[in-house]
């Protein structure tokens, strides 16, 4: 037998959140020309009902002037964007039967009116050092930049924001395989939104004994976390990372007046 699904509740279940105007890989005919093409990106839904997505933009807030059916694939390119004007996105996503969900949470995007400064800088002059991996980066002197990780080249992380040219160290690389770096001018960065990351997970158990500290984080099986001391609540450093759940213990707890811990899981 059938099954209706009313739409009120096929909305709910099917609602999209716009990820992000990747606005790094814009297309330029010359340095001194400015952009006419923007990429955008967004998260694909996790309800198997989707058949495809529609992007939905314009120059005013959540009046929509322009629509892209774009199907099952999650980046579309836009043309004939101008210098120096706004642009606000937003997308659903609709089923076989052609229900559409409702809007996605809106992004907005100024394309810059001056492309002549330096947008991906190279990275270079990369080393293992005692504070982590570190490079150089030499975009447009005196410009801000922000530089941003990946474990997958798919999902990128904000991990630093400074001015060129500047030299950035990674002080947790080690706690991964394999990651990947890319640096994008501050004014072009749009974050990308994904689904809230797991919570902090809760430290239980905890003891001390014989100068040491010990607690479990328990927080979602088999994700890794990374584990910060601070004396003050203020600055922070890691100094474990481990798989969910595990055991931790701080041999140089005794060394401190206060300590104070937590846990966060890896981007």
């Amino acid at each position: 037998m059938p099954v209706v699904v009313p739409m009120s509740h096929f909305v709910k279940r099917f609602l999209l959140y716009l990820a992000v105007c990747c606005l790094c890989w814009a297309r330029f005919e010359s340095p001194s020309q400015a952009i006419t093409t923007l990429n955008v990106k967004w998260n694909a839904s996790s309800d198997t009902n989707v058949q495809g997505y529609k992007v939905y933009y314009g120059t005013v807030s959540q009046k929509y002037t322009n629509v892209v059916v774009a199907g099952n694939v999650t980046n579309i390119t836009v043309s004939g964007v101008n210098p120096g004007v706004t642009y606000y996105f937003a997308a659903t996503s609709y089923n076989a039967a052609g229900w559409q969900s409702a809007y996605s949470t809106e992004i907005a995007y100024t394309v810059p009116a001056n492309t002549t400064t330096i947008i991906n800088p190279p990275l270079t002059s990369a080393a293992n050092g005692a504070g982590g991996f570190n490079f150089s980066v030499n975009g447009t002197a005196g410009s801000p930049y922000v530089v941003l990780a990946s474990t997958d080249l798919i999902n990128w992380a904000a991990v630093s924001t400074n001015t060129a040219p500047f030299v950035f160290t990674d002080p947790v690389s080690s706690y991964y395989s394999k990651r990947f770096y890319k640096a994008i001018l501050l004014s072009m960065y749009v974050p990308q939104i994904t689904t809230a990351p797991p919570a902090s997970p809760a430290l239980s158990a905890s003891k001390y004994g014989a100068g040491s500290f010990g607690f479990t984080v328990t927080g979602a099986a088999g994700l890794p976390y990374v584990v910060e001391a601070s004396t003050n609540m203020v600055s922070w450093a890691p100094v474990l990372t481990n798989e969910s759940p595990f055991n931790f213990v701080d041999s140089n707890a005794s060394k401190y007046g206060q300590r104070f811990f937590k846990a966060i899981p890896l981007p």
